[in-house]
């Protein structure tokens, strides 16, 4: 029979070791922080129900089995699988009655952590479930979270956002990779057509090249780019732009107008945009601080 366990209404059901954490302000405004982390292993099936925190759960499945319902969804897991979870949305994990697990988990938060999350999702469009490839790593790196947990101090807290960071960008190397081939054919044609990209960038109809080059539609071949590198081939290309459009504006005097033409961005409007979207200014703004020839 499967109990149905509340926060802390855990006696008879689990054994865990875990920390509680209250971040400092520091950490509060600045920092990836941790707001429990522990182990536990289930002594019998029971169901934990929860929604409406402000916090993100990520979760390693260390033994057993059991299941995870996320947004009305249900995940069968099993040793070696992981979840990063929302949790102000509604979510259960519920023990197998006849082959219990044993979990390791960090409750987090911080500044950043709603953009690791909505990155997971795009590139792993499967769901919040994914299997690790190196089970041992993550539980080492939850254990150190415990551990550094356990010291209570500042200098541990700044330890602790150092590897949150660490394991979100562990979580999305992971599961941006789970589309390709293990015989790296995918990786390859990928890698050939960013080659493409970087000598190609500032043509009209890059697109339209690559389609010819490889024989694909662009739909298809921006899926293949986005499964190796995280990133679309039109943000990849737009990147490779702006890029170029700020070396021009620091190292060279060209007129604004025509390092537009140059880059390959080409309107002056859509120029504008790009520079004021992620530097914040315009571009002659960005040339007066950046310039070298400017005193």
């Amino acid at each position: 029979m499967i109990k149905e366990s509340s926060l802390f209404a855990t006696e008879g059901t689990t054994r865990s070791d875990r920390c509680l954490h209250t971040p400092s302000t520091f950490a509060r405004q600045n920092l990836l922080y941790v707001q429990e982390v522990g182990r536990l292993r289930s002594l019998e099936p029971h169901r934990c129900v929860r929604e409406n925190v402000d916090s993100y759960l990520f979760l390693l499945v260390l033994d057993g089995r059991g299941s995870l319902v996320i947004k009305g969804r249900d995940y069968q897991v099993a040793t070696g699988d992981c979840a990063l979870i929302d949790c102000r949305e509604h979510y259960e994990h519920i023990s197998d009655e006849k082959d219990a697990w044993k979990l390791a988990w960090v409750h987090f938060n911080g500044h950043a952590a709603r953009g690791y999350y909505e990155l997971f999702l795009k590139n792993h469009p499967e769901g919040n479930v994914f299997t690790a490839r190196d089970a041992g790593a993550w539980e080492e790196m939850l254990d150190g979270l415990l551990r550094r947990q356990k010291d209570r101090s500042f200098q541990a807290e700044l330890s602790c956002g150092e590897l949150l960071l660490h394991l979100m960008n562990r979580v999305i190397s992971s599961v941006a990779d789970t589309g390709a081939p293990e015989n790296g054919q995918e990786k390859r044609l990928a890698n050939r057509m960013r080659e493409m990209l970087n000598e190609k960038y500032a043509d009209g109809d890059v697109l339209g090249a690559l389609e010819e080059a490889f024989g694909e539609d662009s739909r298809s071949l921006s899926e293949r780019f986005v499964r190796q590198f995280g990133i679309s081939i039109e943000e990849y290309v737009s990147s490779r732009r702006l890029n170029a459009a700020k070396e021009l504006l620091r190292f060279s005097i060209k007129p604004v107008g025509q390092i537009a033409e140059e880059s390959g961005i080409g309107d002056m409007i859509v120029m504008q945009q790009l520079f004021r979207e992620n530097e914040g200014m315009s571009a002659e703004e960005y040339r007066a601080k950046w310039a070298q020839w400017i005193r």
